[in-house]
């Protein structure tokens, strides 16, 4: 239910890469959108990839929520890569992550996941796949620039409300964002 999305930043003298994950709203209305308005310099940037994966992103680093800082889940590090050519070798595969996003020359970049039309010759249920092009994300055809919050977060949030107010027990539900590392039994 999530628009799951790379975060990137290339070192400007090495050019190696720092990635993470983020789970919800990285479309670019949603993560690409919070990226430029509120993480707009390598200094700011570069804070994002102190508390490993996330779950969404806030305007500032307390408003983020973090797997391991703020659901108590295990740390898992920044991933390192040599180049931006291993971070797009590395998630060539991957179809779940709709977008990359990557900080480089003090711009911030998308790269979409995209499918071809289906070959008459290939196997039945799979298909052509690739990674765009990064381009600004102003110019991604799905940046409006009139992003209203994290509504992927929102909306979980209200079906969270909306469980418990229909009687389910605080324990029987796990949220994303949630402060609470319960599991489902």
């Amino acid at each position: 239910m999530s628009t799951r999305s790379y975060i990137a930043i290339e070192n400007p003298t090495t050019k190696e890469i720092l990635a993470t994950y983020v789970h919800s709203d990285g479309y670019p209305d949603g993560v690409g959108h919070c990226l430029i308005k509120h993480y707009n310099t390598f200094d700011k940037a570069i804070d994002l990839f102190n508390y490993g994966q996330a779950s969404y992103l806030g305007s500032t680093i307390d408003e983020c929520c973090f797997y391991h800082r703020d659901m108590g889940r295990e740390l898992e590090k920044t991933e390192n890569y040599e180049s931006e050519w291993f971070l797009m070798d590395n998630l060539k595969g991957d179809c779940w992550i709709e977008y990359i996003y990557l900080f480089k020359n003090n711009q911030w970049l998308v790269s979409s996941y995209k499918s071809l039309e289906k070959p008459n010759d290939i196997y039945p249920e799979h298909y052509l796949s690739y990674r765009s092009e990064f381009i600004p994300v102003q110019k991604h055809k799905y940046y409006t620039g009139k992003h209203d919050g994290m509504t992927e977060v929102k909306m979980i949030s209200s079906i969270t409300k909306m469980l418990k107010q229909s009687g389910f027990k605080d324990d029987n539900i796990v949220f994303q964002g949630g402060k609470s590392n319960k599991l489902n039994s």
